[in-house]
């Protein structure tokens, strides 16, 4: 990587120097071609070698989204976007951005691999609660990757199931992180990474998508090692399921349904029609983005996977803040109300329905909605230990984490969904809040947890600054471990299952 020029698969390309002068940027890389006209709706297809060198100075664009940060009064616009309506959105947005602290190719160091969130509808690789430069300082490689959303990335129909009857069908935003692993594992030994050492994360959808890769035969073999924040949420079979996946049938009889509605003949018809056009008609009728089960990309929904013991040895780190587990209620089922809901559950239980009525101590409806605040109901919480019980019992290491930090500011927003994010990578400068040292210092503790399992896939060790930090254990079959990032210290703390907890758990994992 002389003079910060390195050679890939498709040809040279030209970086630039980081604010800080020893971390080298590429940004706006092209790992598939524009998904555009008759490539809209279809699996990602190779990049066309060029000649010369490519300047890698600019960001590529966004995928086509509602404008983030359109309203200056919207929470989401100070937090993560107050730049949003400056960057340019197109549906040409397949591009990988890369950070590395390597001054030459055959230094073989980790690769932390990124996948951001958004609900796969809206979200960007270079939002501002990330500082990729700086985790790139602590010595690994990182990449971060656009992919399609919304309507673009997720849609089925017949037309597009017969034009490619062998294709994966329907996951196209899945597909586009897929090459990019892919190229990741290509190229990534011309940054001065380990094609061998890529750790996979995520956070809310992005943690969905991180679930998928681990669960896609097609993704088998492409990283070691996996993060998933505030990202899991099993479906119970004592209630309905929320998480929902969508069979390929079903996923093509929505699409039938949204050309119905927004009046369009076909899927000729539909390609002919700008982005900004269609993706407002996809915002007008409504429609709902869920993953589909198409039997290729997703032969089966994630939580079936992790229960198949199909994952693989992979290590992970699982975890969820403090204050957006009301939120996750709605992923939790059809959250009973009063005693004649909480006794329709029950009823599921067969023969064990009154040992489950009695474990919930409930006698009036009052006690049903204070039950359905608590673990033993909040999808984000008992996910997470299921999870972690389930790949204890496989043999596999899982660790798991609670981020109870307070978020200091005069909204008192309370650790919300995200807030973990600029303390994992190391972004508080960037932030708006008035951050001070506490916050700092628990920042160095969660991102030095980070680094060291991206680098060894182990979090404990010593921190970013040489200090040792408190262990963080795997969970076991007769212990989980929980790390709780607190006001002022991370310690690790065991968690103990209520015998509810304990009874619904095993109830689904039957």
């Amino acid at each position: 990587m002389e003079k910060r020029l390195t050679r890939i698969d498709t040809g040279y390309i030209q970086g630039a120097f980081g604010y800080d002068p020893r971390i080298t940027v590429f940004k706006g890389i092209p790992y598939a071609k524009a998904p555009v006209g008759e490539l809209r709706w279809r699996s990602p297809q190779p990049v066309e070698p060029w000649e010369g060198v490519r300047n890698a100075f600019e960001y590529g664009p966004m995928a086509v989204q509602n404008t983030p940060g359109a309203d200056p009064n919207e929470f989401w616009t100070k937090e993560l976007h107050p730049a949003g309506p400056e960057f340019e959105m197109s549906e040409d947005c397949l591009y990988v951005n890369v950070y590395t602290p390597a001054k030459k190719g055959d230094e073989k160091l980790p690769v932390f691999f990124y996948i951001h969130g958004g609900g796969l509808t809206g979200g960007y690789p270079y939002e501002v609660e990330f500082d990729w430069e700086h985790m790139a300082r602590k010595g690994i490689v990182v990449v971060t990757v656009a992919y399609r959303l919304g309507i673009f990335g997720f849609f089925a129909h017949p037309e597009l199931s017969a034009e490619a009857p062998d294709d994966p069908k329907g996951n196209y935003g899945y597909l586009d992180q897929l090459a990019a692993l892919r190229w990741t594992k290509r190229n990534i030994e011309a940054f001065g990474g380990d094609p061998d050492k890529i750790t996979i994360a995520g956070q809310s959808a992005g943690a969905g998508s991180v679930l998928a890769h681990l669960s896609s035969p097609m993704s088998a073999g492409l990283f070691r090692a996996a993060i998933v924040e505030s990202g899991i949420t099993i479906p119970f079979r004592d209630t309905a399921d929320r998480v929902k996946y969508r069979s390929i049938e079903e996923a093509e009889q929505n699409g039938i349904d949204f050309f119905a509605a927004a009046g369009i003949g076909s899927i000729k018809e539909a390609r002919e029609l700008p982005s900004d056009k269609l993706h407002a008609l996809f915002r007008q009728q409504g429609v709902r983005i869920t993953p589909v089960i198409d039997g290729i990309f997703l032969k089966e929904t994630t939580s079936d996977a992790l229960f198949g013991d199909r994952w693989g040895d992979v290590p992970v780190i699982f975890g969820f803040n403090s204050g957006e587990l009301q939120m996750f209620k709605r992923f939790s089922g059809t959250m009973p109300e009063t005693m004649d809901d909480l006794k329709v559950i029950a009823a599921r239980y067969g023969e064990d329905s009154e040992k489950f009525m009695e474990l919930t101590g409930c006698k009036t409806d009052e006690d049903v909605v204070n039950l359905t605040n608590t673990d033993d109901f909040l999808g984000m919480v008992i996910s997470t230990y299921t999870a972690a019980c389930t790949r204890a019992s496989q043999g596999y290491r899982a660790y798991i984490y609670m981020f109870d930090h307070p978020i200091p500011g005069e909204d008192n927003p309370g650790v919300y969904h995200g807030a973990e994010l600029p303390f994992a990578y190391d972004a508080l400068a960037r932030m708006w809040r008035p951050y001070t040292g506490k916050d700092y210092d628990m920042a160095r503790k969660v991102n030095s947890y980070w680094i060291n399992f991206i680098t060894t896939t182990d979090p404990n060790g010593l921190s970013t600054i040489g200090e040792e930090l408190p262990c963080w254990c795997a969970c076991t079959t007769d212990r989980l471990m929980q790390m709780y990032f607190g006001d002022t210290e991370a310690y690790q703390r065991e968690v103990k299952l209520t015998d509810l907890m304990k009874m619904r758990i095993k109830n689904t994992l039957e």
